[in-house]
């Protein structure tokens, strides 16, 4: 049987912990913290705090530690998928049947060429405001809307997919590899925030309400970026979440 990856095996021991009430009221230990606890490296106990924030059993801060989530909004989290299949998810257009309890519609409702945003750019690779194609999706679960998805798209990219800008629903990772580019690793970004007022009206919430954006980046063999995606998620019902694969994955992983 494959060992269990270091940091699921922590983030196991700190979500026992978590819901057991151990860090109500107060910030959860740094990463050095837990490094030292679980006799880790930095980067290992960093992916195990990042997996409780993708739960959504811990909101992220910038520049702070990570504290428990409101206990009305753990119990609605769904938990994350492996790599392996998050990695199938991806190419099979993102959402399955078994992730949620319900009809699952997915539906695109905007195709544009847009000037990249800092958030957008960075991922990319690319100067503030260069020309990138942009595709923004919405998941319905029992016709009520669950998760808005806007992707990004270098120019060169959609010229050698121009499916990504043509056709109404796409499953972006063939396409890609269609193209010719190797699809090798994500960086990513979760974190907790307010709903902004687009977000309040497509999820029907007030402006205190918390949702979750998953940021990130797919990039190619050597480097090059392939696509840039902001997901996000209401705070509330079926929480959406899962953990992207972050590079080639060993057959016993």
């Amino acid at each position: 049987m494959a060992k269990k990856p270091e940091y699921v095996s922590i983030a196991e021991t700190l979500r026992d912990e978590l819901l057991k009430g151990l860090y109500d009221e107060k910030e959860l230990p740094s990463n050095s913290a837990l490094a030292e606890r679980f006799d880790v490296n930095l980067k290992t106990a960093g992916r195990a705090v990042q997996q409780l924030v993708a739960e959504g059993i811990l909101i992220a801060r910038p520049g702070m530690r990570a504290v428990p989530a409101p206990r009305d909004l753990r119990t609605s989290t769904q938990w994350p998928m492996t790599g392996r299949y998050a990695r199938a998810r991806a190419a099979q257009g993102l959402v399955f049947g078994g992730d949620v309890t319900g009809s699952i519609r997915k539906e695109t409702v905007l195709r544009e060429w847009v000037e990249a945003s800092i958030q957008v750019a960075r991922l990319l690779k690319v100067a503030v405001g260069t020309r990138v194609f942009q595709r923004q999706s919405r998941t319905y679960v029992d016709f009520m809307p669950a998760e808005e998805t806007t992707m990004y798209f270098p120019a060169e990219v959609v010229a050698a997919a121009p499916s990504l800008e043509q056709d109404e629903n796409i499953r972006v990772v063939p396409l890609i590899e269609s193209a010719g580019f190797v699809v090798t690793r994500t960086a990513n970004e979760i974190r907790a925030r307010l709903a902004d007022v687009t977000e309040q009206a497509v999820f029907d919430v007030g402006a205190q309400a918390v949702v979750f954006e998953h940021a990130h980046g797919t990039y190619g063999a050597q480097g090059e970026a392939l696509e840039a995606v902001i997901n996000v998620r209401p705070a509330r019902n079926t929480v959406i979440t899962f953990d992207t694969y972050e590079g080639p994955i060993p057959e016993n992983d």
